[in-house]
């Protein structure tokens, strides 16, 4: 048994007939080779360009940080002291107050000895750091005489990593201008 009606299969079967020859047509319009930057058809060819694009670089740093603090000595203990608290906490026209009795509250002043050292103590600390950096690589672009033309190598810094254009049959090569050193100030 059939999920589909006889109509919906028909609808399926026209979708699927529809996808197939929109799939041959998008073939048959990417064989032409259109232009990367203006979209033109007319003559274009491989081109192999070296692109600079930002790359971030994460490090992780890992240190530690003192801090000093005291280490008391041996204390001893000190007077007694007493205090009477809720003793206005019972209240019997409030339904919802807390109604409890007078409570002694009761502590002991402690007396610091006189010997207490100062310690350093080492917490790890992490710190990440991030840099954008350059990055070079060679890119195939499909592009028409004029695009060609007007296509500016990039320019990058002597001591930058350029890697060897790729090996692309037909292709031509728009190299990156390296930048001169700035001269030193006398």
């Amino acid at each position: 048994m059939s999920r589909f009606s006889p109509s919906g299969r028909a609808f399926v079967a026209a979708l699927l007939a529809f996808v197939a020859v929109a799939g041959v047509t998008s073939l048959a319009v990417a064989g032409k080779l259109c232009c990367s930057h203006c979209g033109r058809d007319n003559g274009c060819r491989k081109v192999c360009r070296l692109v600079c694009e930002d790359r971030k670089i994460t490090k992780v740093c890992w240190g530690r940080q003192c801090e000093d603090f005291c280490l008391p000595g041996p204390t001893w203990c000190g007077k007694k002291h007493c205090e009477m608290v809720c003793t206005d906490c019972a209240n019997p026209n409030d339904p919802k107050a807390v109604t409890t009795g007078p409570s002694p509250l009761v502590w002991r002043d402690w007396i610091p000895g006189r010997c207490a050292t100062v310690h350093t103590k080492a917490r790890l600390m992490k710190r990440t750091v991030t840099k954008t950096v350059p990055s070079y690589k060679w890119q195939v672009e499909y592009l028409c005489a004029g695009c060609e033309e007007g296509c500016t190598p990039i320019t990058h810094p002597a001591d930058a990593y350029i890697p060897p254009p790729p090996a692309v049959d037909g292709a031509k090569i728009i190299p990156g201008q390296v930048v001169p050193p700035p001269a030193p100030v006398k």
